[in-house]
Protein backbone atom coordinates (compact mmCIF):
# COMPACT_ATOMS: atom_id res chain seq x y z
CA UNK A 1 0.00 0.00 0.00
CA UNK A 2 3.03 2.64 1.20
CA UNK A 3 4.60 1.73 -2.42
CA UNK A 4 1.37 2.26 -4.34
CA UNK A 5 1.28 5.46 -2.06
CA UNK A 6 4.77 6.83 -2.95
CA UNK A 7 4.33 6.01 -6.91
CA UNK A 8 1.11 8.16 -7.18
CA UNK A 9 2.93 10.66 -5.52
CA UNK A 10 5.67 10.63 -7.19
CA UNK A 11 4.29 10.28 -10.68
CA UNK A 12 1.35 13.03 -9.68
CA UNK A 13 4.98 15.40 -8.61
CA UNK A 14 6.41 14.96 -12.23
CA UNK A 15 3.23 15.27 -14.00
CA UNK A 16 3.23 18.85 -12.43
CA UNK A 17 6.99 19.21 -12.85
CA UNK A 18 6.56 18.34 -16.13
CA UNK A 19 3.67 20.76 -17.51
CA UNK A 20 5.48 23.73 -15.22
CA UNK A 21 7.24 26.55 -17.82
CA UNK A 22 5.24 25.19 -20.79
CA UNK A 23 3.20 28.07 -21.53
CA UNK A 24 1.62 28.45 -24.88
CA UNK A 25 3.26 30.95 -27.46
CA UNK A 26 0.62 33.70 -28.56
CA UNK A 27 2.15 34.62 -32.15
CA UNK A 28 1.57 38.78 -31.97
CA UNK A 29 -0.54 38.46 -35.39
CA UNK A 30 -2.68 35.59 -34.34
CA UNK A 31 -5.85 37.73 -33.33
CA UNK A 32 -6.19 39.37 -36.09
CA UNK A 33 -6.04 36.49 -38.22
CA UNK A 34 -9.53 35.17 -40.18
CA UNK A 35 -12.12 36.02 -42.22
CA UNK A 36 -14.15 39.88 -41.86
CA UNK A 37 -17.79 40.56 -43.10
CA UNK A 38 -16.66 44.31 -43.76
CA UNK A 39 -18.81 47.33 -44.99
CA UNK A 40 -16.93 50.23 -46.42
CA UNK A 41 -17.02 53.85 -48.25
CA UNK A 42 -14.66 54.64 -50.45
CA UNK A 43 -14.66 57.62 -52.99
CA UNK A 44 -11.97 58.15 -56.11
CA UNK A 45 -10.53 61.52 -56.73
CA UNK A 46 -12.00 61.27 -59.92
CA UNK A 47 -15.60 62.56 -60.47
CA UNK A 48 -16.79 60.60 -63.25
CA UNK A 49 -16.04 57.54 -60.20
CA UNK A 50 -17.95 59.10 -57.68
CA UNK A 51 -17.60 57.66 -54.22
CA UNK A 52 -20.39 54.26 -52.97
CA UNK A 53 -20.18 51.60 -50.10
CA UNK A 54 -19.61 47.94 -50.67
CA UNK A 55 -19.85 44.79 -48.70
CA UNK A 56 -17.70 41.92 -48.79
CA UNK A 57 -15.60 39.22 -46.94
CA UNK A 58 -11.80 40.59 -46.03
CA UNK A 59 -8.94 37.80 -45.38
CA UNK A 60 -5.86 38.17 -43.07
CA UNK A 61 -3.45 35.52 -43.18
CA UNK A 62 -0.05 35.13 -41.47
CA UNK A 63 3.04 36.18 -42.60
CA UNK A 64 5.81 35.13 -40.19
CA UNK A 65 4.51 36.06 -36.79
CA UNK A 66 4.48 39.36 -36.73
CA UNK A 67 2.86 40.62 -40.21
CA UNK A 68 -0.29 40.05 -41.99
CA UNK A 69 -1.32 39.44 -45.51
CA UNK A 70 -4.38 41.74 -45.80
CA UNK A 71 -6.89 39.95 -49.25
CA UNK A 72 -9.86 41.64 -51.11
CA UNK A 73 -9.07 45.43 -49.80
CA UNK A 74 -12.26 47.19 -51.11
CA UNK A 75 -13.00 43.88 -53.31
CA UNK A 76 -9.96 45.27 -55.30
CA UNK A 77 -6.24 44.66 -53.96
CA UNK A 78 -4.70 41.80 -52.98
CA UNK A 79 -1.85 40.89 -51.01
CA UNK A 80 -1.80 44.13 -49.18
CA UNK A 81 1.06 43.44 -46.02
CA UNK A 82 1.17 44.73 -42.49
CA UNK A 83 2.74 44.71 -39.86
CA UNK A 84 0.83 43.70 -36.08
CA UNK A 85 1.91 46.20 -33.22
CA UNK A 86 -0.32 45.64 -29.70
CA UNK A 87 -4.06 46.05 -31.72
CA UNK A 88 -2.55 47.82 -34.70
CA UNK A 89 -2.30 46.94 -37.76
CA UNK A 90 1.02 49.16 -39.75
CA UNK A 91 0.68 49.48 -43.63
CA UNK A 92 3.72 50.61 -44.99
CA UNK A 93 3.42 52.46 -48.77
CA UNK A 94 4.20 49.42 -51.31
CA UNK A 95 2.67 48.39 -54.35
CA UNK A 96 -0.11 45.45 -54.60
CA UNK A 97 -1.95 43.99 -57.16
CA UNK A 98 -5.87 43.17 -58.06
CA UNK A 99 -6.81 39.80 -58.60
CA UNK A 100 -6.96 40.69 -62.37
CA UNK A 101 -3.45 41.64 -61.72
CA UNK A 102 -3.39 45.74 -62.37
CA UNK A 103 -0.93 47.07 -60.10
CA UNK A 104 -1.79 50.21 -57.86
CA UNK A 105 0.41 52.19 -55.36
CA UNK A 106 -1.18 52.23 -51.50
CA UNK A 107 -0.20 54.59 -48.89
CA UNK A 108 0.72 54.44 -45.51
CA UNK A 109 -1.94 53.85 -43.28
CA UNK A 110 -3.26 52.12 -40.17
CA UNK A 111 -6.12 49.77 -38.84
CA UNK A 112 -6.95 48.73 -35.04
CA UNK A 113 -8.35 45.87 -33.64
CA UNK A 114 -10.91 46.09 -30.91
CA UNK A 115 -12.25 42.77 -29.85
CA UNK A 116 -13.82 41.37 -33.38
CA UNK A 117 -14.21 44.64 -34.82
CA UNK A 118 -11.24 46.25 -37.25
CA UNK A 119 -11.53 49.67 -38.59
CA UNK A 120 -8.66 50.10 -41.44
CA UNK A 121 -8.23 53.05 -44.06
CA UNK A 122 -6.56 53.05 -47.06
CA UNK A 123 -5.65 54.89 -49.68
CA UNK A 124 -4.47 53.47 -53.23
CA UNK A 125 -3.98 54.79 -56.73
CA UNK A 126 -2.88 54.00 -59.99
CA UNK A 127 -1.73 57.45 -60.74
CA UNK A 128 1.67 56.62 -61.93
CA UNK A 129 0.00 53.88 -64.54
CA UNK A 130 -3.10 54.03 -66.21
CA UNK A 131 -4.72 56.50 -63.82
CA UNK A 132 -8.04 54.98 -64.73
CA UNK A 133 -9.33 54.84 -60.98
CA UNK A 134 -7.43 58.09 -59.49
CA UNK A 135 -6.62 58.65 -55.83
CA UNK A 136 -9.10 56.13 -53.91
CA UNK A 137 -10.04 56.55 -50.26
CA UNK A 138 -11.29 53.58 -48.38
CA UNK A 139 -12.67 53.41 -44.59
CA UNK A 140 -13.78 50.25 -43.78
CA UNK A 141 -15.32 48.70 -40.43
CA UNK A 142 -15.36 44.82 -40.10
CA UNK A 143 -16.35 41.89 -37.89
CA UNK A 144 -14.50 38.82 -37.20
CA UNK A 145 -16.43 35.84 -38.45
CA UNK A 146 -16.28 33.47 -35.53
CA UNK A 147 -16.99 30.32 -37.34
CA UNK A 148 -13.95 30.30 -39.48
CA UNK A 149 -11.28 28.85 -37.08
CA UNK A 150 -7.81 29.52 -38.11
Amino acid sequence: MKKTYLLVVLLTGIFILGSCGKKEIVKPNAKFLGTYQVKDIWGSSKPELGSGSLEYVLTIKPSGDSAVVIDNVNKTLMGVTAKVQGDSLIIDKQSAKSSSGVTYDVDTETGVLTGKNLKLSFGYNDLDRANMIGYVVVTMDGVKDSSVSK
